[in-house]
């Protein structure tokens, strides 16, 4: 049995991508288990999905926790999730990014490997420049990194399973797979994994809604993409900061916007509102 770990962001597709995995292993005639982790999820919030494939019936209906690949979404959680957790020693970790492979930060051993999903999927119309729907991209460079189902197959569930897109979104599996760059455990130097602070949250109320101020949640982990201030251009009008829903904007000692990156979801809001366009979205990696 393969157990494979999905971390994306809400709206990337990555539950999609488990279940459009699990439909392939099936039509090359193997036994596939499928299922997400939600929480209070929204778009541009982290999201956990889980596959197992076998040639046998699975018994198991636990989490994954100590996966034989991670697949990656968006290579902004390598710096704030700990993706690698638990992947085991010989392992595969694949990142959806423009960096070589062997500059991914992993476990000493395991296998690496990177597509531009991002890129591929642009090319091929799958979403927007602030959130490109990758999941088909990533899965056919997965096909090609593991052999775990045949590019034939995948092609199948695109058609039959994808109801917006399916050509487009077929078209993208392809260059995943012809995309995809992979080194051994052994190549490159050794990258150690990432030492991110972990922020313990607050305690919550009870009941279905939490009223909490972002002053108390530190939600960057939610960001693609970091709105930048050009101050040559900027007027001080604070419309930035009036909009802003998440208390991430303050202002230097002469009246400047500055972020606070900590709280930053980046949602885009600041830059929609800012009458003199002074601020730009721009992509993390």
């Amino acid at each position: 049995m393969i157990e494979i770990r999905f971390h994306g962001r809400g709206g990337q597709g990555g539950v999609v991508a488990s279940e459009l995995l699990a439909q392939a292993a099936f039509l090359d005639g193997k036994i596939p288990q499928s299922f997400p982790f939600f929480g209070v999820e929204r778009r541009g919030a982290p999201v956990t999905a889980y596959s197992r494939i076998d040639d046998r019936p699975i018994a198991l209906r636990t989490s994954i926790t100590a996966p034989h690949v991670v697949v990656v979404l968006d290579p902004g959680l390598l710096a704030t999730e700990r993706v690698t957790d638990g992947l085991k020693p010989g392992g595969l970790l694949l990142v959806n990014t423009t960096h070589a492979p062997e500059t991914l930060a992993a476990p000493g051993g395991v296998r690496r490997a990177a597509v531009d999903a991002t890129h591929i999927a642009l090319a091929h119309g799958l979403g927007t420049a602030m959130l490109p729907i990758v999941n088909t991209a990533v899965l056919g460079a997965l096909a090609r990194a593991t052999e775990v189902v045949s590019l034939e197959a995948l092609s199948r569930a695109v058609e039959q399973f994808v109801p917006a897109r399916p050509e487009e979104n077929r078209l993208a599996a392809r260059d995943g797979y012809l995309g995809v760059r992979t080194v051994d455990g052994t190549a490159g130097p050794s990258v150690p994994l990432p030492t991110s602070p972990r922020v313990a949250g607050p305690s919550l109320p009870e009941g279905p809604m939490a009223s909490l101020s972002s002053e108390r949640i530190h939600t960057a982990a939610w960001r693609t993409f970091t709105p930048v201030i050009h101050l040559d251009r900027c007027t001080k009008c604070n419309f930035c900061w009036k909009f802003c829903p998440d208390d991430a904007i303050e202002f230097d000692a002469v009246g400047f916007p500055k972020l606070r990156l900590e709280y930053c979801k980046g949602c885009g809001i600041c830059a929609a509102e800012c009458p003199p366009k002074t601020i730009e979205m721009v992509a993390e990696v």
